[in-house]
């Protein structure tokens, strides 16, 4: 009976590990996902490390989205197609923000302003 008991033992052990190798990490499915936004900038935070954009975008006639991006030195900032610095944009200014979503962090890939 022993012998049976052990065999057991091993297929469940070699089933479970087989499990875990098909299960994606944690986040997975979320890390490195990129948005597209339009909308109307509520903050820019150039005072503090990473600097931030904070865009409110409306989603319906009574609800609205806020997203709030690190900007950093790969961040692309564009007027009229032309690089800019972040501390040029102002609030209430209309931006298209692009953004990657990550385990770390929301990080701003391009903000385009109108």
């Amino acid at each position: 009976m022993t012998g049976v008991r052990q065999a057991w033992k091993s297929l469940f052990a070699v089933a479970a590990l087989t499990g875990l190798l098909w299960l994606p990490p944690d986040s997975s499915a979320a890390d490195g996902r990129t948005y597209r936004v339009q909308g109307q900038v509520v903050a820019v935070i150039v005072a503090q490390t990473p600097q931030m954009i904070v865009v409110k975008t409306p989603l319906s006639k009574h609800n609205d989205m806020t997203v709030g991006a690190n900007v950093t030195a790969q961040t692309k900032i564009l007027r009229r197609g032309k690089r800019v610095a972040l501390q040029t944009v102002r609030v209430g200014e209309t931006v298209k923000l692009t953004y990657v979503k990550k385990r770390d962090g929301v990080f701003a890939q391009v903000i385009q302003l109108q």
